[in-house]
């Protein structure tokens, strides 16, 4: 068989699988391709079927009597696995038809940002697949690569709903310290000897940023001196402002746009983030470089996460508008969510006072050129985000933003 004909095999089996058409892919294993094949995109047809929720198709490519998918078989490129992808479907069928055919499945670990499924069901707000995971005995003392555990992330979304869910089953801090501490030594990257003093100003640079964010939650004073630290480390001694670093190995732009300014919001905390932002972006920082962990991202979709609207503001200025446009609406390797993605799931679970923010993120991507017809891998547009809100105010003004009528 040439290659040609084999990229049509697969595709076939992708594009049955991502459809979730049965026949069509019975078919296709009945006529001996193997499901254990990657799509150039690092796609297999179970992976596809996972994320989009197509539990039947799962049980078929797992259990016929042709050739059995693989359940261990990752992504190519993120190395993510079927029963991560099914935690960002949110189907708790397919997840259970996972967990019954790798039981060790229900704990394991995406190195790339550290999530298990039932992190990635914290973190796309799946209520039904968190509670089963939960009664499954799933462990709440594995955190991300960022060292939350679920309730963490839960809170970091003001997700009450979450939060209360995930209380009775939560872990000790003490032993989510102690897991982050593996996790961090598994992830750890190696450095040539060529580049270890480069690198050893890298992550001084990161971790001055890191500490500087912590020290003004509780001191105001914070930013002249974290400010003073980062001009000596990038103009005294040549510090990068685009070189990854830190154990996450990220860029210093997107560790200042990495979480919220408190709750209620620490005036300190938010212009500490801005003035360090716009010092890096005017000595070049580079807002559509990607981090390596948790999530191969870039400042454009991290800062809207979090809703850092300002920072946005601030990174425009240095990027033309098709680039702008472009980061905006990149689809990055680890979710598919773009920054519109992420900006209107987010408003749809922050709490009210929360919500202005993230509905004006919006329209400014509108403005520049934000989509709301993008699929994310699970086949969930931007717009049909807001579509599914329960509250029909909220779902009411998201869509009239998306639409351009705001």
């Amino acid at each position: 068989m040439d290659t040609n004909q084999k990229n049509q095999n697969i595709g076939e089996g992708i594009e049955a699988s991502r459809k979730g058409d049965l026949p069509r892919l019975n078919t296709w294993l009945r006529e001996g391709n193997s499901p254990n094949v990657h799509d150039a995109s690092g796609w297999t047809p179970l992976l596809w079927a996972a994320v989009r929720g197509h539990h039947e198709s799962v049980a078929l490519l797992l259990e016929n009597e042709f050739t059995k998918a693989d359940v261990a078989l990752p992504h190519r490129e993120s190395s993510a696995l079927a029963i991560h992808l099914a935690g960002h479907s949110g189907n708790v069928r397919t997840a259970e038809i996972i967990i019954s055919h790798r039981s060790g499945h229900l704990n394991a670990v995406w190195d790339l940002n550290g999530h298990t499924v039932l992190l990635q069901a914290v973190f796309y707000g799946h209520m039904a697949l968190a509670q089963f995971l939960l009664q499954r005995g799933a462990d709440t003392a594995i955190t991300t690569a960022r060292g939350l555990g679920p309730m963490e992330l839960a809170s970091q979304f003001q997700n009450q709903a979450m939060m209360d869910l995930i209380r009775p089953f939560d872990s000790p801090p003490e032993a989510k310290a102690r897991y982050y501490q593996t996790y961090l030594k598994r992830i750890a990257p190696t450095v040539a000897t060529a580049e270890e003093a480069a690198q050893s100003l890298a992550d001084q640079l990161v971790s001055t940023i890191e500490n500087g964010i912590r020290e003004a939650m509780k001191a105001p004073d914070a930013l002249s001196k974290t400010l003073i630290a980062i001009q000596e480390l990038v103009e005294e001694q040549g510090a990068d402002v685009n070189r990854l670093g830190g154990v996450l190995q990220q860029p210093p732009l997107i560790v200042t746009v990495t979480g919220n300014n408190g709750f209620p919001p620490i005036p300190a905390v938010a212009g500490l983030r801005l003035r360090v932002a716009e010092y890096l972006l005017g000595q070049g920082a580079d807002p559509t470089l990607h981090e390596r962990h948790p999530m191969g991202a870039q400042t454009i979709i991290r800062a809207a996460v979090f809703n850092h609207l300002d920072i946005l503001k601030r990174c425009a200025k240095v990027l033309t508008p098709e680039k702008l446009a472009e980061a905006i609406n990149e689809i990055p390797v680890v979710n598919g969510l773009t920054a519109m993605h992420d900006t209107v799931l987010r408003a749809t679970m922050a709490a009210p006072d929360r919500f202005e923010g993230y509905l004006e993120q919006a329209h400014w991507f509108v403005e520049n050129g934000g989509r709301s017809d993008i699929e994310d891998f699970a086949g969930v547009t931007q717009r049909n985000i807001a579509e599914q809100a329960r509250d029909p105010g909220i779902r009411k003004r998201l869509l009239d933003v998306l639409d351009g009528k705001v």
